[in-house]
């Protein structure tokens, strides 16, 4: 019987191998679709009930949607806010560039909360290709269902010179348990 971190260590060396041999490089949470519609999710439902016990809050998880400043689809993602100050999204991208991200945000000021979210990108070979930061400025509507705000995507090659830049809005919608 397999142990759990022998477990772990087959699949870390799975997700390792198809990251090697993709066959293009691409972006935990960075690689847009590029002016592509996003995947529809069809069997999404948003609650009308806060798990947030009647506090407006950003904490929580949320279905967002990126819009670049010139209207086109730039990322959708589920995103969840925690309490402690740190945020986690899976984009709506292919697993093996890995589509996984984590930020740090605080409250700015009533209702209002700073996010700045960091990641990276690869080669085929694994090897890092860039990074990326994700800067958004968000307000949750005092009705705690959605929230809406700005963005900031910039990548930068492995000696800090800014390659592309996209700014837009976000508009998201809390998921619920009920």
């Amino acid at each position: 019987m397999k142990t759990k971190s022998g477990m772990f260590i087959a699949g870390l060396a799975m997700v390792i191998v198809a990251a090697m041999f993709g066959p293009v490089a691409s972006a935990g949470c960075g690689e847009p679709f590029k002016g592509q519609p996003s995947p529809v999710v069809t069997w999404m439902s948003h609650q009308e009930n806060s798990e947030s016990n009647g506090r407006t809050t950003i904490v929580g998880l949320w279905h967002l949607h990126y819009t670049a400043s010139d209207g086109s689809p730039f990322l959708e993602s589920f995103k969840t806010w925690h309490a402690d100050g740190t945020e986690f999204e899976n984009a709506f991208l292919p697993p093996i560039g890995g589509n996984v991200c984590f930020g740090v945000w605080k409250e700015v000021s009533h209702l209002t909360v700073k996010l700045h979210h960091v990641g990276l990108m690869f080669n085929p070979d694994g090897s890092i290709k860039a990074t990326f930061t994700v800067d958004e400025l968000d307000t949750v509507a005092a009705d705690n269902k959605t929230y809406s705000g700005t963005f900031d995507f910039k990548v930068f090659d492995p000696s800090g010179n800014l390659l592309q830049e996209v700014k837009g809005t976000t508009a998201a919608m809390r998921i619920t348990v009920d």
